[in-house]
C-alpha cells in the first residue's frame, strides 16, 4: 500500500500539469486498484494506518488533479468515498476539512459535464457534510445525487446480485441513510404518492419484508444482513415524521414483523420504530399518572461534561435522574431501557452540542422525546442545556424539532448553569445557601471590622439571594456555619448583621 501510494504521490506532487501518457496511465491504473481495495471494508484500517487521508487531501489540491480530473479525479475521489464509509477514516476526513478542499474543485467538476465525475463527487459530499449550510449551497446536486441513489436501489432490487452500476444495494442504503439526514432530501424523495400514499415507503417496506430474513438467519449472508441495517436506519427516520409513520402503521405486516424483532435482543432499530408505532397507537388509551423523574439526554462524545452536570444537578434537587451510563451497558438494548425512561419522565434535560446535531440517533431520540412530550408540562418538560460555548445548530432537522425552546447557554461555571435549569423547571430544589458555600468559605478568616470585605462581599453575592426566609434555615437543622437574615431585612441590614454578629460552628468562627 506504501508503494502504491509514493508512486501516485511523485505523479501528482513532484510535477506540474504536464505529466507523460505513460506515467498517467500507470497512476490511474494504480489509484483505480486503490479505489477497488478501499472498496473492502476490513482493510480500510491499513489505507488509514498508513496515512492515505492526508495524502488524499493533498492530491486533490494538486495542479496534476485538476488537469486530469477524469483521468485521476474520478478514482481519487471514490478512494475518498470508500474511505468516509469507515468511522474513524470519516473522523479524520472532517478534521481534514475535506469537505471543503473538494469544494475547491466544484467548478472545475461542473465544468466537465461527466455523469460519473458528478456521481461521484455527489456521493462523496453527502458522506463528508456536517451542516445544512454545507448541503444547502450544493442542494440541487445533493437532491439529484439522493435521487440516483433511490433509483439505483430500486435497480438492485431486480437483479439477482442485489447490485446497481456494481454498486451492492447496501452501499446504496448506507449513503441513502445518511441523506436521510437531512429533512429536505426525505421530503423529496417521498413525495411521489399514488392514491396520497407514498411509493418510495411502500418501496422501503416491501423491500424490508422480502429481505429481514438475514437478521433471522444464523449463517446470514452478510452483505445481506448489513442492507437490513441500513434499512431498518432508513424505516427509522421515516417513522421520525407523524406524517409517514401512519403509511408505516397502515401496512400491518410490517408492524407484525417490526414488533418482532423489538422483542429479539440487539435489535435498537426495530425497537425505536415500534415505539414510534406504539406511540400513535396508544394516543387514545389512559396514560398512567407519571411520579417525578429526570431524564438526561447527551451525545457520547460528551460523557465527561454530563457526568459532571448530573453530579451538581443532584445537589440541587431531590427528583430522580435518570441517565443512561448508570443504568444501561454498552453491549445491551439501549433503547429498551432509553424508552420507558423517556415515557415516564416528567422532565428531560437535554445536552445538546455540535456532536449532538450531527447524530441521527440523537435526532431520532429527540423526535421521540418531542412525540411523548404531550403529557409534560409544554414550557417546563423539556429544556435544552448547551455543552460548549456559542453553540448552534448544524442541523435544520434539530432546529425545526427546538425552534420554540429555551436553552441555557454555556458558561465555565457549572453550578450556575446548573441553577439556571432548576429555575426554568421549577423543579424541587435544595436550599439555596449550598450555592453560597463558596463565597463564605474565605468569611470565616475575616474580621468583622473590614468595612471594606463587607461590600465586596454584598456584591458578590447574586441579587435573588440576598435575603433568605428563616424557614430554609430550619430545614437546615441549625447546622450551617452561614448566618442566615430573616426576609424582612434589607441589603443594608444584611450587612450590618455580617458585620457585627460572630459565632463558632465545628470550631471555627463565622461572621
Amino acid at each position: 500500500m506504501i508503494s502504491f501510494q509514493e508512486f501516485i504521490n511523485n505523479c501528482l506532487t513532484n510535477t506540474n500539469e504536464h505529466v507523460s501518457s505513460r506515467v498517467l496511465r500507470v497512476t490511474k491504473s494504480i489509484s483505480s486498484l486503490v479505489w477497488n481495495l478501499t472498496d473492502k471494508l476490513a482493510i480500510i484500517s491499513i489505507f488509514i494506518d498508513t496515512g492515505y487521508i492526508q495524502k488524499i487531501i493533498q492530491w486533490i489540491r494538486t495542479d496534476v488533479f485538476a488537469f486530469h480530473i477524469i483521468d485521476i479525479g474520478i478514482p481519487i475521489v471514490n478512494i475518498a468515498y470508500n474511505l468516509s464509509r469507515d468511522k474513524t477514516a470519516l473522523k479524520q476526513l472532517r478534521a481534514e476539512k475535506a469537505f471543503d478542499i473538494l469544494m475547491e474543485r466544484k467548478q472545475l467538476i461542473n465544468n466537465e459535464n461527466n455523469s460519473e465525475l458528478t456521481k461521484s463527487y455527489g456521493r462523496v459530499l453527502i458522506a463528508l457534510a456536517t451542516t445544512d449550510e454545507q448541503l444547502e449551497e450544493n442542494k440541487k446536486l445533493i437532491l439529484d445525487t439522493s435521487k440516483i441513489l433511490y433509483q439505483s436501489c430500486k435497480d438492485a432490487k431486480q437483479d439477482a446480485e442485489l447490485k446497481s452500476d456494481e454498486y451492492h444495494l447496501s452501499e446504496l442504503l448506507e449513503l441513502l441513510d445518511r441523506a436521510f439526514a437531512n429533512t429536505y432530501v426525505v421530503k423529496h424523495i417521498l413525495e411521489d404518492k399514488i392514491n396520497e400514499k407514498s411509493t418510495a415507503i411502500q418501496y422501503f417496506t416491501e423491500l424490508f419484508l422480502s429481505l429481514y430474513g438475514a437478521l433471522l438467519d444464523p449463517e446470514p449472508d452478510e452483505l445481506e444482513k448489513r442492507a437490513v441495517k441500513y434499512l431498518l436506519r432508513i424505516l427509522l427516520q421515516i417513522s421520525s415524521y407523524p406524517e409517514y409513520l401512519k403509511q408505516l402503521i397502515d401496512n400491518n405486516r410490517f408492524c407484525i414483523i417490526i414488533k418482532s424483532l423489538a422483542n429479539r435482543p440487539k435489535r435498537d432499530d426495530a425497537k425505536r420504530i415500534w415505539c414510534n408505532i406504539q406511540q400513535i397507537i396508544s394516543t387514545n388509551e389512559q396514560k398512567k399518572e407519571m411520579s417525578s423523574k429526570i431524564y438526561i439526554s447527551y451525545d457520547r462524545t460528551d460523557e465527561e461534561f454530563c457526568k459532571e452536570f448530573v453530579n451538581e444537578l443532584r445537589k440541587s434537587t431531590t427528583i430522580p435522574i435518570w441517565v443512561d451510563y448508570e443504568n444501561v451497558d454498552l453491549s445491551d438494548d439501549v433503547w429498551e431501557y432509553i424508552s420507558p425512561n423517556i415515557i415516564s419522565a416528567t422532565v428531560v434535560i437535554t445536552l445538546v452540542s455540535t456532536a449532538y446535531g450531527e447524530s441521527t440517533d440523537k435526532f431520532q431520540e429527540l423526535s421521540y422525546i418531542i412525540s411523548t412530550n404531550k403529557s409534560r408540562d409544554e414550557k417546563k418538560g423539556l429544556i435544552l442545556v448547551a455543552t460548549e460555548p456559542n453553540f448552534n445548530f448544524n442541523r435544520s432537522g434539530l432546529k425545526d424539532l427546538l425552534h420554540d425552546k429555551t436553552m441555557v447557554p454555556y458558561e465555565n461555571n457549572i453550578d450556575h448553569m446548573v441553577w439556571n435549569v432548576c429555575e426554568q423547571i421549577s423543579v424541587s430544589k435544595k436550599p439555596r445557601i449550598k450555592c453560597l458555600n463558596w463565597l463564605f468559605k474565605n468569611v470565616r478568616r475575616k474580621t468583622a471590622q473590614s468595612d471594606d470585605f463587607s461590600a465586596k462581599t454584598l456584591k458578590l453575592i447574586p441579587e435573588n439571594d440576598k435575603v433568605y426566609y428563616q424557614k430554609e434555615y430550619s430545614q437546615m437543622g441549625g447546622s450551617t456555619d452561614i448566618l442566615i437574615a430573616s426576609a424582612t431585612h434589607s441589603s443594608q441590614s444584611i450587612v450590618t448583621g455580617l458585620m457585627t454578629q460572630t459565632g463558632s460552628a465545628n470550631g471555627s468562627t463565622w461572621i
